[in-house]
């Protein structure tokens, strides 16, 4: 979903062209924000996006996951559906408004919307997230990152992901008493190469996150800092 997302905002800085673009993709463990939502196997995704050139976008991402809530049922699919408006403000910088609904299968209380406001040049890009109800949590969150590429040869590019998450929880998924609430805050990190080989893109990363226990108490394991590996096709 970011890759499409920075596709959208790359294009808005690039010239208005409509799109329809889709990806296949097979990675060894499913990080989301530095969170393993495959209890560390591999995952098949698939994404769709669309990009209109008044701006408009809009998209659909799915993927395996293996989450075990306690207290809670397991899903074994998630879904996620996206819109927005991108529009390129200056020479070389754009910015963009939307929001995203992540939805899962046979676990339908851990269904959550965010709303987003980010930017992008053509090496940088940001964003920051918005979420009332994070994970099945009864209060907010929020959460920012910053992308960064930079080419080093011939179809081989660096890329650098930092995130922060910070979130409210009350008493998790009915866990027994005491009451448990607090707010628990998340530095999450991803450093590694793409290299591209149309129509295929290989990426190679180190996934670092400050909690290596699941940050939303969704997984049922921990996400030790590791490297992953991706091989996706893009049509």
């Amino acid at each position: 979903m970011r890759g499409a997302a920075a596709l959208v905002l790359c294009a808005c800085t690039g010239g208005a062209a409509a799109q329809l673009s889709g990806t296949l993709t097979g990675v060894s463990d499913y990080r989301y924000r530095g969170n393993t939502l495959t209890d560390r196997e591999p995952a098949a995704q698939v994404g769709f996006t669309y990009d209109d050139p008044k701006g408009w976008y809009g998209g659909v991402f799915g993927s395996t996951v293996r989450l075990k809530p306690p207290g809670g049922r397991s899903s074994y699919f998630q879904a996620i559906g996206y819109g927005g408006y991108a529009t390129r403000v200056a020479e070389g910088l754009s910015v963009e408004a939307g929001g995203d609904y992540s939805a899962f299968a046979e676990a339908n209380e851990l269904n959550y919307a965010e709303l987003y406001l980010g930017a992008a040049t053509e090496r940088f890009n940001g964003r920051v997230y918005y979420s009332p109800r994070y994970f099945g949590e009864s209060s907010s969150a929020v959460y920012g990152e910053i992308n960064a590429t930079q080419p080093l040869i011939d179809r081989v590019r660096l890329f650098l992901h930092l995130g922060y998450l910070s979130y409210r929880y009350e008493s998790p998924y009915g866990l027994v008493p005491p009451r448990s609430e607090g707010t628990q805050r998340v530095f999450d990190g991803r450093v590694g190469v793409r290299i591209d080989c149309d129509p295929f893109q290989l990426e190679i990363a180190w996934v670092g996150v400050s909690n290596h226990a699941a940050a939303y108490l969704i997984t049922g394991t921990t996400s030790p800092n590791g490297v992953v590996a991706s091989l996706s096709l893009s049509f």
